[in-house]
């Protein structure tokens, strides 16, 4: 049977997985024990040599306590109506953690979001707590 080929989208939530994991402090094998997975299948999500399984992706969501939409957060963009300023023109991925970029992120998105998603937003993170 033919491997499906491996897209942009999987290369970059493989990314997105290494980022979360690394900032969660585990090792990918830590983290395969923890979903019961390979190692060698995470590692080659991260890679992004295997195209990403649904299922995997949800049991990596929840391991790593993270919401399934922050894996895809950047590709949902691509499919959005882009507003027509200069700043969303300049809109790259980010996958840094330094708080204060994480803030100024924060607050760049929270000025296009409407008030329904501010909402959203809001319940999502009293939920955190």
């Amino acid at each position: 049977m033919a491997k499906t080929p491996v897209s942009d989208i999987d290369k970059k939530v493989g990314k997105r997985i290494q980022l979360c994991r690394k900032e969660k402090g585990l090792t990918v094998v830590q983290l395969s024990e923890k979903l019961e997975l390979a190692a060698q299948t995470i590692s080659r999500y991260e890679r992004g040599e295997n195209k990403i399984n649904l299922e995997h992706l949800t049991l990596i969501a929840i391991g790593l306590q993270t919401p399934i939409s922050w894996f895809l957060i950047d590709e949902e963009q691509s499919y959005a109506v882009k507003p027509l300023n200069k700043v969303a023109d300049k809109k790259q991925a980010y996958f840094g953690s330094n708080p204060k970029d994480l803030e100024i992120r924060l607050l760049q998105r929270w000025q296009n979001l409407t008030i329904e998603q501010k909402r959203a937003l809001i319940i999502l993170l009293d939920t955190l707590n």
